[in-house]
C-alpha cells in the first residue's frame, strides 16, 4: 500500500507543529513535503511598492498569513491512521488520499493544487440534490 496525503491547513503559523507532529507518527525527512509560500513576493506588497514607488496613496497592505499544504508518502494502514491523527491535532481543514501519486510527482505544488482542486469538485458534483415538499415547509 502506497498513499499520498495532502493535508490542507488553514495558516503556515503552525508550520513547526505540522513538522514535529509528523515525525512524531513516524515518518523519515524525506517522505513528507511541506509547501512555504514568501510573504515577501506576495502580490499585495508587489502593487504596494509600485504605490510606494510612484507617490500613489499608500494603503496598508494586510496579508493574511497563506495556507500550508503538506504532502506526506505513508506506506501501511498504522501509517495511515498516524498521519491522519497528527493532521487532525493541527487543525488540518481537509485531508485528501491519492493512491497513484508518487512523492516526485508531490513535488510540484502547482500539481498538487491542479489534483485537489479537481477532487474537491468531484465530491460537489457527487452530492445529492436536496429538496424540500411542501409539509416539510409547512413545519418550518
Amino acid at each position: 500500500m502506497n498513499y499520498t496525503i495532502v493535508g490542507l491547513f488553514p495558516s503556515q503559523e503552525n508550520i513547526k507543529e505540522v513538522s514535529a507532529g509528523i515525525e512524531k507518527s513516524g515518518i523519515k525527512n524525506q517522505d513528507y513535503i511541506i509547501y512555504r509560500t514568501d510573504k515577501e513576493n506576495a502580490p499585495e506588497l508587489k502593487k504596494n511598492f509600485w504605490d510606494k514607488l510612484f507617490g500613489t496613496p499608500r494603503a496598508e497592505a494586510k496579508i493574511a498569513p497563506d495556507h500550508l499544504i503538506t504532502s506526506v508518502s505513508v506506506t501501511s494502514e498504522e501509517e495511515l491512521k498516524n498521519v491522519t491523527q497528527s493532521f487532525n491535532d493541527n487543525k488540518v481543514v481537509k485531508i485528501y488520499e491519492f493512491k497513484d501519486m508518487t512523492l516526485e510527482e508531490a513535488k510540484d505544488l502547482n500539481y498538487i493544487k491542479k489534483i485537489v482542486q479537481l477532487r474537491a469538485k468531484s465530491h460537489i458534483y457527487g452530492m445529492p440534490e436536496f429538496t424540500s415538499s411542501a409539509t416539510l415547509q409547512n413545519e418550518l
